[in-house]
């Protein structure tokens, strides 16, 4: 489904049901807005992983600004303020009271930058493998006098390179009582 949100067509889709029934009432579960990583990525990374989720909490996917299904105008509205303001604009558009936001990598920085645009707005907020800032000149200039220095490597002599050694297999190499108790292990 697609959304005008902040002069973008936001592309999004909903999984599970926002009101479940509760005794003779009914009852609004949560929302979890998912914030892709990227740019240049999309919402399906997060299918069908997330799906789990929906018997507890309703789940909202969307393609941010310029990414995945969604328009996005110029590369100059490509910023995370205007990334932070759609995430408010969608939640506003679609009728999204203090959502779950989740924002992964990039999304992470997404969510981080609606957050403190709009402190009341999100009942929480999950980052993972994000950051809270990079400083990109530390990490392009590895000269810098902040950036960590790696100590010098030796030159490889030259001639004839020996091949690897094997590795040794499990069975030689742990003890038998491990090579079992790996095996009862359920695998995920």
């Amino acid at each position: 489904m697609f959304i005008e949100v902040n002069g973008a067509k936001l592309y999004f889709d909903v999984e599970g049901a926002g009101l479940i029934p509760d005794g003779p009432r009914m009852r609004a579960k949560p929302t979890l807005v998912l914030l892709h990583g990227g740019p240049g990525f999309d919402h399906t990374m997060y299918k069908p992983a997330f799906s789990a989720l929906a018997g507890i909490v309703q789940i909202v996917y969307f393609d941010q600004r310029g990414n995945g299904r969604s328009t996005g105008g110029s590369p100059e509205t490509w910023t995370l303020a205007q990334w932070g303001d759609d995430v408010k604009g969608l939640c506003d558009a679609l009728g999204i009271e203090k959502p779950i936001v989740y924002g992964g990598s990039f999304g992470g920085f997404v969510a981080q930058t609606y957050a403190t645009r709009y402190p009341n707005h999100p009942a929480k907020l999950i980052l993972a493998s994000t950051a809270a800032r990079v400083d990109f000149p530390t990490i392009s200039r590895p000269s810098s006098a902040s950036a960590v220095r790696m100590p010098a490597l030796s030159p490889r002599p030259t001639g004839s390179i020996p091949p690897p050694r094997a590795a040794p297999s499990i069975s030689r190499s742990a003890s038998p009582s491990i090579v079992r108790d790996r095996a009862k292990t359920p695998t995920c």
